[in-house]
């Protein structure tokens, strides 16, 4: 990702033909209904309009570096119903494109990116088995859950992972 503010590159280096980049080296603003950058003061109400504003200085990109993420514990935990084992991280600003999330019938692996530079892996063996084509996994901005279908209906013990 392109960590310069207002920058119009795609995902990577090799998404952008060119290492020319245009960007805003101020804050958004957002006062009384106006949205704006402070370093070009171009108005607007509409918000798509001001992120589609091209940016007021030209530079080069400034890549971020996915291998140089700091490994931090994050809380989690659990729940069940008859049918389904839902694990639930607390994590801000998760980024679903680097996440990974596999599972097999006893097996639950987690890496979620966060934050600026943060990584939480959670690889651990379950209790129970699952069925992990009929398991789910769903992001927003301060979690991930992840719904896992039983194989059996029967209550997991309380320690969820062996």
């Amino acid at each position: 990702y392109n960590l310069r503010k207002g920058g119009r590159a795609g995902k990577g280096k090799a998404d952008c033909e060119t290492d020319q980049c245009q960007y805003h080296p101020g804050y958004p603003v957002f006062h009384e209904g106006m949205k704006y950058w402070s370093c070009c003061n171009k108005k607007t109400t509409d918000f798509n309009d001001f992120l589609k504003q091209p940016g007021c200085t030209d530079g080069t990109h400034l890549w971020e570096d996915l291998s140089q993420k700091r490994e931090v514990e994050c809380r989690y935990d659990w729940h069940q119903t008859g049918d389904t084992v839902n694990f639930t991280v607390y994590a801000k600003k998760v980024k679903p494109d680097h996440c990974k999330i596999t599972c097999n019938a006893v097996k639950l692996e987690l890496v979620i990116h966060f934050g600026d530079d943060q990584v939480f892996t959670f690889n651990k063996v379950l209790a129970g088995i699952i069925e992990p084509e009929n398991s789910k996994v769903t992001y927003s901005a301060t979690k991930v859950e992840v719904s896992m279908r039983k194989a059996e209906f029967v209550a997991w013990p309380s320690n969820f992972v062996l």
